[in-house]
């Protein structure tokens, strides 16, 4: 069961939600299998499982459009033993059409013990992006005339990232609340003052709860509401079904009107398989592309040796 002390901070988060709708919509590239990845967006996960791991993906959105977002990931991460805390190192390249992006980050995040159940973990992250622009091979008019505003390149900006995140869990449950990207990056990439790039702080708000005996068949809501000043509010409502055979399979409805289905296996207790496709049901888009597919691969290492009796599902 969970505590008073915990119903005050779900009530204080629903709260924040209710706010977040004041606010407006996601901007941060993260994973359309968040839900069992959300280190992605928040850097308090790192640390919160016993095992080091090592995760890559890729994610290339609306197949069939030229130029489409198309976004890697790779993670390597690890708790610090008998520190309570982790750490992970971070790479993801994100592109959209000549516009490439790549992150560096690094990730760290401590853990208090709140009573025999409860825990809040904190996260930091930091690194750089590194933004690139081939601005003057658009071609924005049909004969070919040279656009005043694309005639230089945007080459190599080097720009900051830091981002802070926080999570309350036990076995059962957890509410997470995280800003991958604090800082508003922007820079002008002429002399009229045209601004090429610019980061707004997004924050995600997101909480779970798995029902059913260990042992057996599991099932576990999610809702995630992300809010960006200036944008829509975005929510995602998502179910996993929990199978004793080292599988579990899910659903997304996003408030953008598309829907994603998503499944993950583990091999011999180390290897992690995981796909996901995310289709727009209402857009007009889905006229012209096939969906977004991403595929993840994992690998947990035990370099502590430890024996794990219950499987950690968040």
């Amino acid at each position: 069961m969970v505590n008073i002390k915990t119903y005050r901070l779900l009530l204080f988060l629903a709260f924040c939600a209710i706010f977040a709708q004041q606010a407006k919509g996601q901007d941060y590239p993260w994973s359309l299998q968040y839900v069992t990845n959300m280190q992605t967006i928040n850097p308090a996960y790192v640390g919160i499982w016993d095992k080091a791991g090592l995760m890559v993906s890729t994610k290339t959105n609306w197949l069939g459009i030229g130029g489409a977002p198309l976004s890697q990931y790779a993670s390597y991460f690890t708790p610090i033993k008998e520190q309570r805390s982790g750490v992970a190192l971070n790479i993801q390249r994100l592109t959209v059409g000549r516009e490439k992006r790549l992150f560096f980050t690094g990730d760290y995040s401590y853990r208090v013990r709140l009573d025999f159940k409860n825990y809040l973990q904190m996260g930091l992250r930091a690194g750089i992006v590194n933004y690139d622009n081939d601005l003057k091979n658009y071609q924005p008019y049909p004969d070919y005339v040279p656009d005043p505003y694309t005639i230089a390149d945007v080459s190599l900006r080097n720009m900051t990232v830091f981002g802070i995140g926080a999570v309350v869990f036990s076995e059962d449950y957890y509410v997470s609340l995280s800003a991958p990207q604090v800082i508003s990056n922007t820079f002008n990439a002429d002399m009229t003052n045209f601004s090429s790039s610019q980061n707004f702080t997004t924050i995600y708000l997101s909480g779970g709860y798995v029902f059913g005996q260990p042992g057996r068949v599991r099932f576990r809501p999610n809702l995630l509401v992300a809010a960006t000043i200036g944008k829509p509010a975005y929510f995602d409502v998502a179910g996993l079904v929990y199978l004793p055979a080292a599988l579990h399979f899910g659903f997304n409805f996003r408030s953008t009107g598309s829907v994603c289905l998503f499944g993950q296996y583990t091999i011999n207790d180390r290897i992690k398989v995981g796909y996901a496709l995310d289709y727009s049901v209402t857009s007009d888009i889905r006229k012209f592309q096939l969906g977004t597919h991403e595929i993840m691969v994992g690998y947990d290492f035990n370099i502590y040796k430890r024996k794990y009796a219950k499987p950690t599902y968040f």
